[in-house]
């Protein structure tokens, strides 16, 4: 506790002799109090203390009662997606995903749920809706409600005539309350109020279950009608018109262009409250359109030009049943084996959203990819560069906003994480007593708290609330120029003195594996980062010494000899992971002679004789490898199977002459076997094995870590992963005279969530960081950089450092973090003498080497 200093007081007499201020006096309290700060100062620089935390992932705060540098230690850890794979009896398994449910044998495991497994393949159903919807974004959500133009129509509407998507009514269809309403009606004599809700199926499963085969739309839409058992379409609602209450919902039926029902079901409901219809469609060929997408209609009696016509809609949503065998590749499902002790913490020591964020979505398997720890000074706000900036706003200054308001409440924002029931003080200077920063509270999903009412100077958030939007505007009316200066967010309820936002941050750029609480660890050890390393991973393809092995009826058992190791030589299923293709996890057995009681989804890995290498051996399908059930392949024709091409022809020994992509039956370009053996086919992956080292080893990767870490006080901290650091680029040049990152004409290598720094050579640049046009987030992300012609240097070479939008296929969430700061100054001035001793080691090494470097330079003739 921070020690409050007594304010002593002389005691004051009069010239008559009256007291007339009484001196403070010298009690044991006060003295005691006097002792008790003296003590808490000596075990402040005397006594050494540290404080190790756990970091979840996203954001914490930390509470440093002086300033310290912050140790990071993080464990690695890998996930792989079973969504297409056969999961086994006694094994524990997670669903971490409110929207998608499993069928396993019978049973339904739907949302955040935990089960153990039965020897079967899940059966994957999907629940599209429209949370996250806005209008004319697709980006987001992909699928659209349609309402008729004027509520003139007198028969029911074709999808592809309905003009006008809703607006701000996909608010009401976020989430089934019974109380908020989509409202359609009509007031024309024999109109009918109808509104049409459409699913684009490929969207959906691609982006929450995975890779659908094929190149183009008409392939997707083919897999669609071959691998969909059922779509059930979940309506609320009620409706009215001339015939009283009656609500009617009906599927589109492409194959006859005509709206149909259920037979032998209900479609309809006449009551004046919400109620649920649902329609369900079995045989799913007629009713997917040419673009992947299926209709449904909710539609009302009709009209007499007196009573209105009327749908309300509360809730819409449709589950998308996969068959069980269905192939697809890139597994997107959240549904991971984990061990016992994860297991008995699911759902009872993590609760559901705890759940969601340590097994989020990934493709197929992956692995802790480039962690980032940042660390928030006291002012949370950026400069204005960083703002979604009103047209008539400029920035003057990092922290200097000039406003020409042509009408009233014409603001700028920014919108940032934040945490429930947490004090915060707001201030910035203006120069118009009208013009003000005003805080919004947003939900998770950015819709607003508190009846939309604004915040101002100090408030506490409230307990749902999970981001804030601030904005400087001006208000009462005034119009002109205003200008805002020196803004501050902080913690807390007390006025901070404005200091521009200074967070420190540390970027690692490693992959961190882990599988059964057996775990990668970077950790910092005399001044250099380093990584306990007891995993590596290597990607089966035609790069590999392939031969064939044995042959069996449908498939044939083909390895790769002594090309990996040393392996571990347990036989622990947890220290081997074999992926195909697919990304579904074969079956690892436990000799070889097993390998002719099962089919392709098993795999064998030995230790041989030779230095401890292994062995690895695959069952392949003959169906899959396009080779006839008695051809022995070659090892090239096996490297071609591994690169991803299936045989297409064959002559008259079963000798394949042709090759197509196994992912989507497209012939290869050059169609030889010199071609197939060493390129792979569009979008193949390939089969990955992961494997636990005999020895872990510690590997240095001083020149993979940028940045450093410190606290001071009440500290906020943000734990993620996925930051690319420092890539190359190019900034253009368009047409306003402003040079562009991430532009759309020139994206960076990955879609971008944020930004975090764009650099002129080694050095930090000004350029300005915006939200990205909405037409381009689908290709390049959320935001780009830009700087104006006359201020760029087109001579300096430029870098930008951001966070990855499509986390899922790069990496994990990183969970297992421990932080160790200081609690007394003692433990600080220590570690700062440690770093520094540390630092004087490094520069020792260096010079050393540069001493080496310029002898040899001059032995080469080199002059210096």
């Amino acid at each position: 506790m921070a020690y409050t200093k007594t304010v002593w007081n002389d005691r004051i007499k009069n010239s008559a002799g009256d007291v007339i201020q009484e001196g403070t006096p010298v009690s044991a309290g006060n003295m005691n109090k006097i002792e008790k700060g003296i003590e808490d100062a000596h075990k402040q620089m005397e006594q050494a203390a540290k404080e190790t935390v756990s970091l979840p992932y996203g954001l914490s705060v930390l509470n440093s009662p002086n300033g310290s540098p912050l140790d990071i230690q993080i464990e690695g850890r890998t996930l792989i997606s079973m969504a297409n794979s056969d999961l086994e009896g006694g094994k524990k398994y997670v669903l971490a995903d409110p929207k998608t449910a499993v069928v396993i044998d019978g049973t339904t495991y739907k949302g955040v749920s935990k089960f153990e497994g039965k020897n079967a393949r899940p059966t994957i159903i999907r629940t599209a809706n429209f949370e996250g919807k806005t209008t004319g974004n697709t980006i987001d959500n992909p699928h659209v409600v349609k309402h008729n133009a004027t509520g003139s129509n007198i028969a029911l509407m074709l999808p592809a005539n309905f003009p006008n998507e809703v607006g701000t009514s996909y608010n009401i269809l976020q989430k089934q309350d019974g109380l908020s309403m989509m409202v359609n009606s009509a007031l024309i004599n024999g109109a009918i109020a109808q509104t049409l809700f459409s699913f684009n199926l490929i969207e959906e499963v691609e982006r929450k279950v995975g890779k659908i085969p094929g190149s183009v739309v008409a392939d997707k839409v083919a897999w669609l009608k071959n691998n969909l058992s059922k779509l059930t379409f979940n309506w609320y609602g009620f409706g009215s018109g001339l015939g009283g209450n009656k609500a009617t919902v009906k599927f589109f039926r492409v194959s006859n262009g005509s709206w149909e029902a259920t037979a032998g079901g209900s479609n309809s409901h006449t009551n004046s409250v919400v109620l649920k219809i649902s329609q369900i469609i079995t045989i799913v060929t007629n009713y997917i359109d040419e673009n992947g997408f299926v209709h449904f209609l909710a539609y009302a009696e009709s009209s007499d030009g007196i009573v209105s016509s009327i749908i309300n809609t509360d809730y819409a949503e449709l589950d998308i049943e996969l068959k069980s065998n269905a192939d697809f590749y890139g597994p997107r499902v959240p549904l991971y084996e984990v061990p016992q002790e994860s297991y008995d913490k699911i759902l009872v020591e993590w609760d559901a959203t705890s759940v969601i964020t340590r097994y989020p979505i990934i493709e197929g398997v992956k692995s802790l990819q480039n962690p980032i720890v940042t660390i928030e000074g006291d002012n949370l706000l950026p400069p204005f560069s960083e703002w979604n900036l009103h047209a008539n706003a400029k920035v003057k200054s990092p922290y200097e906003l000039e406003l020409n308001s042509s009408a009233n409440d014409q603001y700028s924002s920014y919108i940032l994480d934040a945490f429930p029931n947490t004090a915060y003080v707001l201030n910035c200077e203006t120069d118009i007593s009208s013009s003000r920063i005003l805080v919004y509270e947003l939900d998770s999903l950015g819709n607003y708290l508190n009846t939309g009412a604004a915040r101002e100077k100090k408030f506490t958030t409230l307990s749902n609330t999970r981001k804030l939007m601030v904005r400087v505007t001006n208000t009462g009316g005034f119009v002109g120029q205003t200008t805002f200066k020196s803004p501050v967010l902080s913690f807390g309820s007390t006025d901070k003195v404005f200091a521009p936002r200074n967070p420190s941050r540390l970027y690692v750029e490693t992959t961190l594996r882990g599988i059964n609480n057996i775990n990668d660890v970077l950790y910092q050890s005399d001044g250099s980062w380093k990584v306990l390393k007891k995993w590596e991973e290597v990607v089966l393809d035609g790069t590999n010494p392939w031969a064939w092995h044995a042959d069996f009826v449908g498939y044939k058992a083909i390895k790769v000899a002594d090309a990996f190791g040393p392996i571990t030589t347990s036989t622990n299923t947890s220290i081997y992971q074999v992926t195909n293709h697919l990304g579904a996890l074969l079956k690892k057995l436990t000799t070889s002679g097993d390998l002719d009681l099962n089919s392709a989804a098993a795999w064998f890995g030995n230790i041989t004789g030779n230095a401890g290498v292994a062995d690895v051996i695959l069952t392949v399908p003959d169906i899959l490898t396009g080779w006839a059930e008695s051809y022995t392949p070659t090892s090239d024709e096996i490297k071609a199977y591994f690169n991803g091409w299936k045989v297409k022809t064959v002559d008259g020994s079963n000798k394949p002459t042709a090759w197509v992509s196994i992912l989507d039956g497209k012939d290869a370009s050059t169609q030889t076997l010199d071609y197939v053996k060493i390129n792979k086919a569009p979008g193949y992956t390939g089969y990955r094995l992961l494997y636990q080292l005999s020895t872990t080893r510690v590997v240095d990767i001083i020149d993979k870590v940028e940045g450093s870490l410190n606290i001071s006080g009440q500290t906020q901290v943000s734990l993620d992963s996925g930051v690319i650091v420092r890539e190359k680029v190019v900034p253009t040049l368009a047409s306003d005279n402003y040079y562009y990152v991430n532009g759309s004409n020139k994206p960076l290598s990955r879609r971008v969530k944020k930004i975090l720094a764009v650099y002129k050579d080694y050095a930090q640049d000004d350029f300005q960081i915006n939200p990205q046009f909405a037409v381009n987030v689908g290709t390049v992300g959320n935001e780009y950089a830009r700087k104006s012609q006359e201020s760029f240097d087109p001579t300096a070479n430029y870098y930008v450092t951001y966070l990855v939008l499509d986390k899922e296929t790069l990496t994990t969430n990183p969970v297992n973090v421990k932080a160790t700061y200081n609690t007394s100054i003692r433990s600080t001035v220590d570690q700062m003498n440690e770093q520094l001793a540390d630092v004087k080691s490094s520069v020792s090494i260096h010079d050393r080497y540069l001493y080496k470097l310029l002898l040899a330079a001059k032995a080469n003739g080199w002059s210096v």
